[in-house]
């Protein structure tokens, strides 16, 4: 267990060392790791003796979950729900991509053997009744957002309708909502938000904002979490409810600009931002230095933060957050924070 920074009156903030590259693993770049609702971390994994994996540990023992013998590649971070099952991307033999579902045993949700000509990119999100959000095309120049638990896949929103590209990764809360990032054929940005056969608009560029960010969230209670830069200036997160757009954060505050938002089923809020004069970092509040989990240029185990990353599969509802991060030694690592402590 590793100490972080001291807010006034409050224990330290606790970063847990899940796993590190070495005699185990040799990468665990570009993905991230995420975590579920006990504090078990899952993430993807190179292995020095070739072959890539995914892997599960709360702190301890770190468990083998898919690896070389079951599949040719896993190409994605893994998301893992609170019964223990885990989604992913990743290849079979023969170079066929396909998206996953372990419940019990390995089940393919969707295949390059089918309708779908490549799968990704980034990853994808479940729930907990093992429904699995994905990114996908199905011909040259159609991408889409599809779902799918093991008996089929079914088209939330392609570019065969009004939208141009989709960014990020779609997520998918308890209910089936799913939330995603799209930019529609005429040049508007926008948040939308699918289900039950129906698609609403979440929150679009217009009068008020003027970008947004490319990763939304959302959680179980259907309120979606999202960063954007005003049109009259500056930058903030944002949750949007019941058609209600709240700020979380100031415009005019200490941050310059902000990369996305992490919402959990508590609604707490961790963001990736910049503070102004600073170096981009994971923050769980408004104060820069009180709030920062973690942050490029950190201190961190004998050596200094060169790279890190979370989206929104690496928060829980017990507050903890999942961050892969790279130091300037050489070393990787997959760390879970205890936001709990700072409260």
């Amino acid at each position: 267990m590793v100490g972080g920074r001291r807010r006034l009156g409050q224990s330290p903030l606790r970063l847990a060392v899940i796993a590190t590259t070495g005699e185990q693993f040799s990468d665990f770049a570009p993905y991230v790791a995420s975590v579920n609702d006990a504090g078990t971390v899952a993430f993807q994994a190179a292995l020095p003796g070739g072959g890539t994996g995914v892997f599960m540990s709360s702190g301890g023992e770190i468990t083998e979950a898919a690896g070389p013998g079951l599949l040719a590649g896993v190409t994605s971070h893994p998301d893992l729900n609170d019964a223990g099952d885990m989604s992913f991307y990743g290849e079979l033999s023969g170079g066929v991509e396909a998206v996953f579902l372990l419940r019990d045993e390995l089940q393919t949700i969707a295949d390059t053997r089918g309708q779908f000509t490549s799968i990704g990119p980034l990853g994808p999100t479940m729930n907990e009744t093992g429904m699995v959000a994905f990114r996908a095309d199905v011909a040259e120049r159609v991408s889409g957002i599809f779902a799918g638990d093991g008996a089929g896949a079914v088209t939330i929103a392609d570019t065969k309708g009004p939208w141009s590209q989709f960014h990020g990764l779609p997520v998918i809360n308890r209910g089936g909502t799913m939330v995603f990032r799209a930019d529609r054929k005429d040049g508007v940005e926008g948040v939308y938000a699918g289900g039950e056969g129906s698609i609403r608009t979440v929150v679009e560029t217009g009068d008020v904002f003027e970008a947004l960010s490319l990763f939304p969230s959302v959680n179980d209670s259907g309120t979606v979490a999202f960063a954007g830069t005003m049109r009259d200036g500056g930058a903030g997160i944002f949750t949007a409810a019941e058609d209600r757009i709240i700020p979380i954060s100031n415009p005019d505050d200490s941050f310059e600009s902000y990369r996305g938002a992490l919402i959990n089923d508590r609604g707490d809020v961790v963001f990736v931002a910049t503070p102004r004069g600073g170096s981009p970092g994971l923050f769980a509040g408004p104060d820069p230095e009180a709030d920062r989990i973690l942050a490029i240029g950190d201190s961190l185990l004998g050596s200094v933060v060169e790279e890190f990353a979370s989206n929104p599969v690496s928060v829980n509802a017990a507050g903890q957050v999942a961050v892969r991060a790279k130091l300037t030694d050489g070393r990787q690592l997959i760390l879970r924070a205890d936001l709990t402590a700072t409260r």
